[in-house]
């Protein structure tokens, strides 16, 4: 039998291997009694990430167009950018030449589309348009679309790499009764989730998926997670690997509508190593799980009614496609086009389109502020465009600020502070400001290791037999180690 040794005599460094070494479910079992964190993050937290091809960090507003123009989307025919690019000649005065150099921020951007489509909706409700209008109109609504899909593909190829990102470090601090919720579309938090073997993509989400693309359509991923949690992940600005029958704003009369108006459903795009039905077959190769080429997959029309695929009483389906991106025929795929469900980056966010899946999520994440202890802001900058989030945090530390601990990290974080307003951080019972990126924070976190390594042996000796165990043997393998002091008792010459 071993000899007790005393933890404090243990290095640091020891303790902080030992926690590296636990695995995700051990991590678990140890966190099972820490105050339940939710977890909020921005795009400055996934911008951390530039394991692409291309080497291009996932962009913030500010830089996305920039991303844009180094990532595939902007090069060759894989993706569809002429509404965009045919808007920024007629309304940005930027020639096709020079619309690489052109940079905006997106949710400027955005916003002053939106704002021109409200406009010309009020100003001509109840009449025709005129040939002007006309013209505003389907270039406004033309633009407003073609951007949905250029959010994605943007996001896609710069997610397109391996799954090991900052996230995955996070969680190795991370309660099994933690929750978790951001606004970015990107899937990096995703599949690091996924890599604990905690998280299932099928429940993890709050949402009910019809059905799920994962090697082909079914009801649901199969497989199991190796470990209970109650992780949810709250995408409150939708995912680009969130699937449902294609949407946008049409032209006339610049209603956001959906080519399957009686569908409610949402469904997941997971995984397809094989080609996958397509926008004119228009399927790529070489993504990794959770992302796809500029088309997402077609949605198969046996999820859908026949009277949900028809057209309305006295209107017909036309199709007109022009032969430009290929020299031969490419052929119709089967099944009902898709979009991802995206709430886009303008000040009057369109919560009521997805009504019955990003409203729900709302509702979800409420209820987990609500039974939160402490609550960790990162890389979220409270955006002018985002007042129901503001809204939403100051009347949470308004009401039940004296009971949590608050922690805001992002470079900046001061003007963030202001943006919230002092007098609502007045109210928290602490609040931690870190004026830090998340690759800082991680090292923040990481310091302390060794105390959550001697607080768990403290509280669990299966924890501390362990601990005794690998001490002992790298101490043997070091030469600085007794075996008298190993065993308890001397040893003989």
């Amino acid at each position: 039998m071993c000899a007790a040794i005393n933890l404090e005599d243990i290095d640091n460094d020891f303790l902080a291997f030992a926690w590296l070494n636990l695995t995700p479910q051990a991590r678990a079992r140890i966190l099972a009694n820490s105050p339940k964190t939710f977890w909020l993050f921005g795009a400055g937290a996934s911008h951390h990430y530039a394991l692409n091809a291309f080497g291009v960090p996932v962009p913030l507003a500010n830089g996305f167009f920039k991303a844009f123009n180094k990532l595939p989307t902007s090069q060759g025919f894989d993706a569809h950018v002429g509404p965009f690019i045919s808007f920024l000649e007629h309304y940005r005065g930027v020639s096709p030449e020079k619309a690489g150099e052109w940079n905006e921020n997106v949710e400027d951007f955005m916003t002053s589309v939106e704002r021109e489509l409200e406009e010309l909706r009020e100003s001509t409700r109840g009449r025709d348009y005129t040939a002007e209008e006309f013209g505003h109109a389907f270039s406004y609504a033309s633009v407003f679309n073609n951007m949905t899909f250029i959010f994605a593909s943007v996001l896609n190829e710069a997610q397109n790499g391996p799954s090991m990102s900052l996230y995955r470090a996070i969680l190795d601090f991370c309660g099994p009764n933690d929750s978790f919720a951001t606004f970015n579309w990107d899937t990096l938090l995703d599949r690091a989730l996924v890599d604990t073997g905690g998280w299932n993509p099928n429940t993890g989400y709050g949402l009910n998926f019809r059905a799920v693309l994962d090697g082909a359509w079914k009801d649901s991923m199969e497989g199991e997670t190796k470990f209970l949690s109650k992780w949810k992940l709250f995408k409150l600005h939708g995912s680009t690997n969130w699937l449902v029958p294609h949407m946008g704003v049409h032209f006339q009369p610049l209603e956001y509508t959906s080519s399957v108006p009686g569908s409610s459903d949402v469904f997941l795009y997971w995984n397809s190593s094989l080609p996958y039905a397509t926008h004119k077959n228009r399927w790529k190769g070489g993504y990794v799980p959770s992302t796809y080429c500029y088309y997402p997959p077609n949605i198969p029309a046996n999820f859908f009614t026949q009277a949900e695929l028809s057209p309305e009483p006295g209107h017909v389906f036309i199709k007109a496609t022009h032969r430009f991106l290929s020299p031969f025929e490419e052929g119709d795929s089967e099944g009902v086009p898709s979009s991802p469900v995206l709430i886009t980056p303008v000040r009057q966010k369109k919560y009521d389109t997805y009504s019955s899946t990003i409203q729900s999520l709302w509702t979800q994440a409420v209820k987990a502020l609500e039974e939160a202890r402490r609550v960790v802001i990162i890389g979220y900058s409270f955006p002018p465009t985002d007042t129901r989030a503001l809204d939403l945090f100051r009347a949470l530390f308004a009401t039940r600020g004296s009971e949590i601990n608050v922690e805001i990290v992002a470079p900046g974080v001061t003007d963030i502070a202001k943006r919230i307003g002092e007098d609502y951080l007045d109210k928290l019972k602490d609040v931690k400001l870190r004026d830090i990126k998340l690759e800082e924070y991680v090292d923040v976190l990481s310091e302390s290791m060794p105390s959550l390594m001697r607080q768990a042996a403290a509280e669990d000796t299966e924890v501390r037999d362990w601990i005794e165990r690998i001490y002992v043997s790298a101490s043997r393998r070091r030469g600085g180690y007794s075996p008298s002091q190993a065993w308890g008792r001397p040893v003989s010459e």
